[in-house]
């Protein structure tokens, strides 16, 4: 039977122009507390797939030493603006179209790190398999992503209101968002192509030959009810962040 030719989406670059945090958004910190034990390794390979500015990479290497303790620290992204701003710090950056084949060779990285990414490309699945390609056996992989079924996106559903994460239109935020426009920071979507519940995040992950060791919730720093999206941290398929540490298996 003939093989039937993959076709590679080329993205949107909808960060050309974004404004970019001074401090890590709160699925980041949680990451961050997860990956602790692996940081713990003398030396690696890390790798920050969708690195943005690189400022995960810069925290993640303060908090750990990282580069003192003879890590390499490397980050990829399809944006040439947001990796214009990541070349100010000393580590290893590439531009590339994750659509595609990663350029890295096999077996080559301890960590991969896939942090408010996986939401982004429109085959999640090529993604994971080409992690688990270039992690090495034993290595672990780190994702963050919103969270489908987040206890107001439940609510919203019930009220016939578009979820909040799930975008519809290429040119506008407000698409179905309806009351929840004036909420919105900017009319410009953020480029959510997949939005993922907890059941269908640990699917895809053991799908692909990646075994999750432990997942948490994390905030959604931009809702009005911060209280009650800390409490609903404790429930992972309830909270506005999921936050997941895999092992190649």
């Amino acid at each position: 039977m003939e093989a039937v030719e993959r076709s590679v989406l080329t993205p949107i670059d909808h960060y050309a122009s974004a404004h970019w945090a001074e401090s890590l958004h709160d699925a980041q910190v949680v990451a961050v507390d997860l990956l602790r034990p692996v940081l713990q390794k003398r030396d690696g390979r890390a790798l920050d797939l969708g690195c943005g500015d690189g400022l995960f990479l810069a925290e993640l290497d303060r908090i750990g030493d990282l580069s003192a303790r003879g890590w390499e620290l490397h980050g990829a992204d399809f944006s040439p603006a947001v990796l214009a701003d990541a070349r100010r710090w000393p580590y290893t950056f590439e531009q590339c179209n994750l659509e595609e084949r990663a350029p890295y060779p096999d077996d080559t990285f301890d960590l991969v790190i896939a942090s408010q990414l996986i939401e982004h490309v429109y085959d999640p699945d090529h993604l994971l398999r080409e992690t688990r390609r270039i992690l090495r056996p034993g290595g672990h992989v780190l994702l963050t992503t919103p969270n489908l079924q987040a206890w107001y996106n439940r609510a919203l559903f019930a009220a016939g209101i578009q979820p909040v994460f799930y975008e519809t239109s290429t040119k506008s935020a407000y698409v179905g968002a309806g009351p929840l426009t004036r909420m919105k920071r900017s009319p410009d979507p953020v480029g959510h192509v997949r939005v993922f519940n907890r059941r269908a995040l640990l699917d895809l992950l053991v799908s692909e030959g990646l075994r999750p060791v432990e997942m948490r919730g994390a905030r959604f720093e931009r809702i009005p009810a911060a209280r009650m999206d800390r409490l609903f941290t404790r429930f992972p398929s309830l909270a506005s962040n999921l936050v997941v540490l895999a092992t190649r298996a």
